[in-house]
């Protein structure tokens, strides 16, 4: 990931990481697959989230906590 992400962004990925992905519009959920930061599950189940941070994603975040 070469581009820097906006403080939109990052809200966005705190709230998948949250578990409030539903917070997320459709637009920046397209930008943050594009950026492989988030994924739509395999498996969606009634009441799941429709998001789910990727390995570069929990990556990410985990690395903005410190």
């Amino acid at each position: 990931m070469t581009e820097p992400l906006s403080l939109t962004d990052l809200a966005c990925l705190a709230w998948v990481a949250e578990g409030r992905a539903s917070l997320v519009p459709e637009v920046a959920a397209a930008r943050l697959i594009e950026l492989g930061l988030v994924q739509r599950p395999a498996r969606a189940t009634a009441g799941a989230a429709a998001l789910e941070l990727t390995p570069a994603g929990l990556a990410h975040v985990r690395s903005s906590d410190q």
